[in-house]
């Protein structure tokens, strides 16, 4: 129990997983951090080494990988049942493509002060997200510890990592999966229910932060506050190719709620139907259809962010202490 147990992926980042794990590895024996390892195999494989490590008691746990692997380790702990989840403080060294959760907190690209942060043990306790979706018309559901998007967000995701499976990385490959996307992407007549009140018309994109950051650096929800109780919901309507491409610098600069197709509002809970279905991502996972049902977590997981975090609720507090 006093050991952290490490989850690496090899292949999060095109690679970099693989290539920055031995240096990583060192960092945490120079600052002495007693720490145990498992390399993902395959996909869902850390959801598998959660449920192990806690069943054989670790009780804190390092992701070194991106928003996918991070989303997989906070699924492990909502399937097991041995502790709560939020008693589990979980910390990131971000090595994937987008890294918009640690974007979120502003965790530091530099290993070595990722691993200072960790030794310091300054966490908070953040809300999640659950989603409940179809895949071959069986009801699944997912938690995400991030962002969750319906309708062109999904498509979005969906390309990008079509892309990242065919090799392409890069700072631009999620401008490109947005370009992509366009083409043949249409928007749906949709019903959105936010907190009971109903929204009905032509929908092109939902998405519901938790954090500020998705695909890649997009803030789709500016406002977000991981611990405020609430996702953030941005409504996207009806709006033309040409638009989206007239406004894809609203997505990077924060002014995204200010174009006149475009609404946000603070929610507990979620319902999106849809004709034809939306497709779903949740912290850039694609995943099944509409119809879905969203709700969060209060309090649901307990995130290493270091001890000068800064405009969150509240201070961090060691897991030391």
């Amino acid at each position: 129990m006093k050991s952290w147990f490490v989850i690496v992926n090899p292949v999060a980042g095109s690679g970099r997983g693989e290539r920055d794990w031995p240096f990583i590895k060192t960092l945490l024996q120079k600052h002495s951090i007693d720490f145990d390892v498992a390399v993902t195999q395959r996909k869902f494989h850390a959801v598998e080494l959660v449920v192990w490590a806690i069943t054989n008691g670790y009780r804190k746990i390092i992701c070194v990988g991106g928003d996918g692997t991070l989303n997989e380790i906070l699924n492990g702990l909502y399937i097991q049942k041995m502790v709560l989840p939020s008693d589990v403080p979980v910390a990131t060294i971000a090595v994937g493509t987008g890294n918009d959760w640690a974007r979120s907190y502003n965790i530091p690209k530099d290993y070595e002060q990722c691993v200072l942060a960790i030794k310091e043990g300054y966490a908070i306790v953040q809300d999640v997200g659950r989603v409940n979706y179809f895949e071959s018309r069986v009801k699944q559901s997912r938690y995400f510890i991030n962002a969750a998007g319906a309708g062109f967000d999904a498509e979005v995701a969906r390309a990008t990592n079509l892309l990242k499976e065919e090799g392409a990385k890069g700072r631009w490959l999620y401008l490109w999966a947005i370009l992509k996307s366009l083409v043949s992407f249409r928007s749906s007549a949709a019903s959105v229910q936010i907190d009971g009140n109903k929204k009905t018309g032509e929908v092109f994109s939902v998405v519901l932060g938790i954090g500020k950051y998705n695909g890649g650096g997009m803030m789709q929800t500016p406002n977000a506050l991981p611990s405020d109780g609430l996702f953030d919901v941005t409504l996207v309507s009806k709006v033309s190719r040409l638009n989206v491409v007239r406004n894809v610098f609203r997505l990077y600069n924060g002014k995204i709620l200010k174009h006149s197709k475009i609404v946000c509002q603070r929610a507990a809970e979620v319902k999106i139907a849809s004709n034809p279905p939306f497709n779903l991502e949740a912290d850039g996972e694609s995943l099944g259809t509409s119809p879905f049902s969203f709700s969060l977590v209060p309090n649901g997981v307990k995130v290493i962010v270091g001890a000068d975090l800064s405009g969150i609720e509240g201070p961090p507090v060691s897991i030391y202490d």
